[in-house]
C-alpha cells in the first residue's frame, strides 16, 4: 500500500509539472537568441533568366542549413513587383554601380556573379563561417496585437560598437505572384524582403527607414545599459498578410567605407514558430528533480 501511495504521489506530481504552462498575454509572442548566423542577401529579379535556375533551390539550401545561414532576397526596384527601395539601399552598401543578377553577399563578402551551384553556396558559407571574428549575441522578440508588431532586439557581448549600426530585416517567406508579372516563369519566391529599418549606434539621428504600402514603421527607440543594447521599433501592417508567413532577421554590421562593410552578428526569428515562452522544456528536468528529492527523503525516514 505504501509503494501505491509513493507511486500516486509521484504520477500527480509528474503530471502537475509537465503540464504545458503558457502565459496568456504571451500567447502571440516569439522569441530566439544566438548571433553566429551568416547574412546571405541575394539580389533577384523577375525578368533575370539566370535567376530562374538558382531562386527554386534556396529554400532547400537555407533549410538544409538551419540557422547557420539566414537569407534575404533583395528584388530589383525596376519591373519586379517585390522590388522596393531597399534593395538600392542594401546593394549601396557593396557597389558603387549595378550588380549582376543574380548576386550574394555572404556577411558583405560577394560571391562571383552568374548560376551558382550547391556546392558553390556551401563553400562561400563555410568561408563567411571562418571570416568572422566574433559574435555579437542578439535576442529577438517579436509580439503580435491587432496589426502591429512590436520587434525588439537586444545586442550584447559585442567585440565593438564603433561605426556600427543595428538593421532589421521584415521578410515574407513566400511569395506568390500573377502569372503577367513572372516573365522568367518563376511564380513562388522566398524570403522576399518587405520592410526594413536601420540605426546607427554612434548617432542615433542617422537612421534609413522604409515599410511600403504594406506596413507602416515606427521610429524606433534605442536604449543602453552597462551590458546591452536595446531597439524597440513597430511594425504596423495590412490585414490581408498573414505574421505567420513573416521573419524577422536582425543584424549587428559595420557602417564605413564599401570594402571595409562586415557583419558582427545575424540573427532570424521565423514567427508562428513555437513559442519560447512555454515552460515545457523546464517542466520535465523539475519533475525529475522533485521525484529524486521525494524519493530520497522517503527513504531517509524509513532508516
Amino acid at each position: 500500500m505504501a509503494l501505491m501511495r509513493d507511486l500516486l504521489l509521484v504520477a500527480v506530481i509528474s503530471l502537475s509539472l509537465t503540464n504545458p504552462i503558457k502565459a496568456q498575454a504571451h500567447e502571440n509572442t516569439w522569441s530566439t537568441e544566438g548571433g553566429y548566423t551568416v547574412l546571405a542577401e541575394q539580389y533577384t529579379a523577375v525578368w533575370c533568366e539566370v535567376c530562374a535556375e538558382v531562386d527554386p533551390w534556396m529554400p532547400e539550401f537555407t533549410q538544409s542549413n538551419g540557422n547557420r545561414v539566414a537569407r534575404v532576397a533583395l528584388h530589383d526596384d525596376f519591373d519586379d513587383p517585390m522590388g522596393t527601395p531597399i534593395t538600392d539601399h542594401r546593394v549601396s552598401r557593396y557597389t558603387n554601380g549595378s550588380p549582376a543578377a543574380p548576386s550574394f553577399w555572404f556577411d558583405g563578402e560577394i560571391l562571383a556573379g552568374g548560376a551558382p551551384d550547391r556546392s558553390t553556396m556551401h563553400r562561400q558559407l563555410l568561408s563567411a563561417e571562418g571570416s568572422r571574428s566574433d559574435d555579437t549575441r542578439i535576442e529577438i522578440e517579436a509580439t503580435f496585437d491587432s496589426g502591429n508588431m512590436h520587434i525588439e532586439t537586444s545586442l550584447s557581448e559585442w567585440s565593438s560598437l564603433e561605426q556600427t549600426q543595428i538593421s532589421i530585416f521584415i521578410i515574407e517567406d513566400s511569395v506568390v505572384i500573377e502569372e503577367a508579372e513572372a516573365i522568367n516563369g518563376v511564380y513562388r519566391h522566398h524570403d522576399v524582403v518587405r520592410a526594413y529599418h536601420e540605426v546607427s549606434l554612434n548617432d542615433e539621428d542617422n537612421k534609413w527607414s522604409y515599410g511600403g504600402d504594406s506596413f507602416l514603421l515606427s521610429e524606433g527607440n534605442l536604449s543602453y545599459s552597462s551590458s546591452e543594447i536595446t531597439l524597440s521599433i513597430v511594425a504596423s501592417f495590412d490585414s490581408d498578410l498573414d505574421p505567420d508567413e513573416l521573419s524577422i532577421v536582425a543584424v549587428h554590421e559595420t557602417i564605413g567605407e564599401l570594402e571595409a562593410h562586415s557583419t558582427l552578428g545575424a540573427l532570424k526569428l521565423e514567427i508562428g514558430e513555437e513559442s519560447g515562452h512555454s515552460l515545457i522544456g523546464l517542466s520535465l528536468p523539475l519533475a525529475v528533480m522533485v521525484i529524486l528529492s521525494m524519493l530520497s527523503f522517503k527513504a531517509r525516514s524509513r532508516r
